[in-house]
């Protein structure tokens, strides 16, 4: 998954959506439990549908955590079905980033997600990759993501390297309902697609008028 050049450029300590902001929104965080992490993660899915997580295949109510979790459906061969989430890893989110100010890898993490936030990207899950990283999971809402197949560090799971725990550091408020209600289902879809465009439009106007000096 590629992030739009325009959100990674020329990135301030103001940028950032700081950990403790995001532990702060949602102060249940504060306490590390690897399982509710792990069922916030299942709840991007209907609870009968197939889902990977490490070298299992299974329903997704009773799948059991591992390392890496993967975003899309499985059909019954394992062959991937529909992609419901995109995970944008520390690596997709730091690549070619450009900072105005002095930054770690963490904070540039931050403040990419901040750009993100705030150009109305449909973040579901923010979770620390174990390794001073963040990752992202965002909704695969546009028609051009559901065949995209991503993996991330799975939530509840450890980092191998450094046993470090991947823990949610923030969730969509609707992941947070059970399955029983369909408000988790409901994300800012609708405007979903916008940010791309917006993205692109401020690039093309950049173009523009350094072209024109």
């Amino acid at each position: 998954m590629t992030i739009p050049t325009c959100l990674r450029m020329g990135l301030r300590h103001s940028d950032r959506w700081r950990v403790d902001q995001m532990l702060k929104e949602q102060q249940e965080l504060l306490r590390e439990d690897a399982v509710r992490d792990m069922d916030l993660w299942r709840r991007l899915y209907a609870p009968r549908d197939v889902v990977r997580v490490g070298d299992v295949m299974a329903e997704a109510e009773s799948v059991p955590v591992a390392e890496y979790c993967w975003g899309c459906t499985r059909q019954a061969d394992g062959l991937p079905r529909s992609a419901v989430a995109i995970c944008m890893r520390a690596a997709n989110l730091v690549r070619s980033a450009s900072h105005a100010d002095a930054m770690t890898h963490r904070e540039v993490c931050e403040a990419v997600i901040g750009h993100m936030r705030a150009e109305g990207v449909p973040i579901l899950l923010v979770v620390d990759d174990g390794e001073d990283g963040l990752e992202v999971w965002t909704d695969a809402v546009a028609s051009e993501y559901r065949m995209l197949v991503s993996r991330g560090r799975c939530p509840g799971g450890r980092n191998a390297r450094t046993d470090r725990a991947h823990r949610v550091l923030w969730a969509y408020p609707g992941l947070w309902e059970p399955w029983a209600a369909d408000e988790w289902r409901t994300t800012n879809a609708d405007s979903a697609p916008n940010w791309l465009d917006r993205c692109v439009e401020r690039m093309i106007a950049g173009t523009t008028e350094r072209s024109a000096r």
